[in-house]
């Protein structure tokens, strides 16, 4: 329904007054919500206050209210229709899990939000569950198209713990950090006690708006190395990584593609036997570098079904050689350490390593997330490796993609014999490591996963010599 200009504001009261009136009863589960009445009784996670009908009544409202607001200022068509097609996107969060100094956060996720991670495909995914935090965030460039609604799945618990630095992760020492605790909160000059008591959220429940799930595709790039790729992706799936890491599609960019190439993943799909998405990408003449394989994997995954509305996609990025050992204690953990990335990727650091960092110990620091232990460092002190690697599109795509795209004979230097007498093709660890990229005069936060724990998630294994 198209409204013009000088209806729209009338059009807009009457159907608010509308939905006053019915109390929103009949939009209550047009979004998976709940049809609880209004309520001031604390559960056992929480005090909502919980109205869904009537939350998403004032929201459907509000939608239409900034329609007649934007229209105002639109094309002489006078269509709102621009402002109703930003629908509510339910957006699922757990709540914050944190400790004082010297103790390690260990969160027992919320199973129905797990539930939610594990989801392939995630295209219409409709809600599941979870509660109202009444947090409507109107769209915006920075935000997205989207109104946000916000659902809240608390955790089952938050333990703290001294930790080990092996399984568990070591823990963070900060002198500011000795104020996270419920009992500082409601210490008696607060006064938070009873503020607390009329609020629907807890101390110990605080929704984490800033991390939801987030799609990972995974991205591999092979050159002329059919054996070591069909050994490879037969390793994967031994250990069954794209359903553990629920991966929305597994892309595989065959450089110099050969019949060979052809023969293995033919081979390999029937086994697969549709059982997971895979794309098979490349061509005979086609030798792309590894910044340029990653922009192709994210451009590809924007274009996905599954892509997130804002193009905030994860892509694994994963040579043909990299398996992972049948010894690897990390397999026992494997669906967490992604979680753990999944959040890593939305608190700044937008370059994940699934390997040990390679910097002096005293230039790293310890930035677990989710009671999954990591080493952070900054790409001031750390070169870019082709190592695995989960990385943000939305970040490479800003940053390092015009790189990538540079067409100059300046960017087809390489270190190596092999390298120089490929004429046009870019060494794209060189270019980050000696100033051609703005790598090691940037600041980015990277984070590296690291041996303890269970050993190497990944080693190499080369099959073609």
């Amino acid at each position: 329904m198209v409204l013009s200009n000088r209806h729209a504001k009338a059009v807009d009261e009457e159907h608010c007054a509308l939905l006053s009136l019915d109390g929103g009863q009949n939009n209550a589960s047009s979004h998976g919500a709940t049809t609880t009445k209004s309520t001031h009784t604390r559960s056992p996670h929480n005090a909502y206050v919980n109205d869904s009908r009537l939350s998403t009544a004032i929201l459907v409202c509000c939608v239409f209210l900034l329609g007649a607001l934007f229209g105002s200022h639109s094309s002489s068509s006078g269509s709102v229709i621009a402002t109703i097609k930003s629908a509510p996107r339910d957006v699922h969060v757990g709540s914050m899990c944190r400790c004082g100094s010297e103790k390690v956060a260990m969160p027992d996720v919320n199973k129905e939000l797990i539930s939610i991670y594990q989801q392939v495909p995630k295209a219409n995914v409709k809600s599941a569950g979870g509660q109202d935090t009444r947090v409507f965030q109107l769209p915006t460039k920075a935000t997205g198209g989207y109104t946000k609604r916000f659902l809240h799945h608390p955790l089952e618990g938050c333990n703290c713990f001294d930790g080990d630095g092996r399984i568990m992760p070591d823990p963070t020492s900060d002198k500011f950090m000795a104020r996270l605790s419920q009992d500082y909160f409601l210490r008696p000059e607060n006064q938070c006690i009873e503020s607390e008591a009329k609020s629907q959220f807890n101390w110990d429940q605080m929704p984490d708006f800033g991390v939801e799930d987030l799609p990972i595709f995974v991205g591999v790039l092979s050159f002329e190395a059919p054996l070591t790729l069909n050994n490879t992706l037969h390793n994967w799936l031994k250990h069954d990584l794209f359903h553990r890491i629920a991966a929305q599609d597994v892309m595989v960019q065959l450089n110099h593609r050969s019949r060979e190439d052809d023969e293995i993943v033919y081979d390999f799909l029937k086994t697969l036997n549709n059982k997971h998405p895979m794309t098979i990408l490349g061509s005979e003449e086609e030798n792309l570098h590894p910044g340029l394989a990653i922009s192709k994997f994210c451009r590809r995954a924007d274009e996905h079904p599954s892509s997130h509305p804002n193009g905030e996609n994860l892509v694994l990025f994963l040579e043909k050689d990299w398996v992972i050992p049948d010894g690897s204690g990390k397999l026992f953990y494997l669906e967490s350490i992604f979680r753990s990335a999944i959040a890593l990727s939305q608190r700044g650091v937008p370059y994940i390593s699934l390997r040990s960092n390679q910097v002096d110990g005293s230039k790293t620091w310890n930035c677990p997330a989710e009671g999954i232990g990591w080493g952070c460092t900054t790409s001031h002190q750390h070169r870019w490796t082709n190592h695995p690697v989960l990385i943000s599109c939305n970040w490479f795509l800003r940053y390092l993609e015009p790189f990538a795209l540079l067409s100059d004979p300046i960017m087809y230097c390489g270190s190596s014999f092999v390298h120089r007498k490929r004429d046009g093709y870019c060494d794209w660890e060189e270019t980050l490591q000696d100033g051609r990229v703005a790598w090691t005069n940037s600041q980015w936060v990277l984070a590296h996963l690291g041996n303890s724990g269970g050993g190497p998630l990944f080693v190499h294994q080369e099959i073609d010599k």
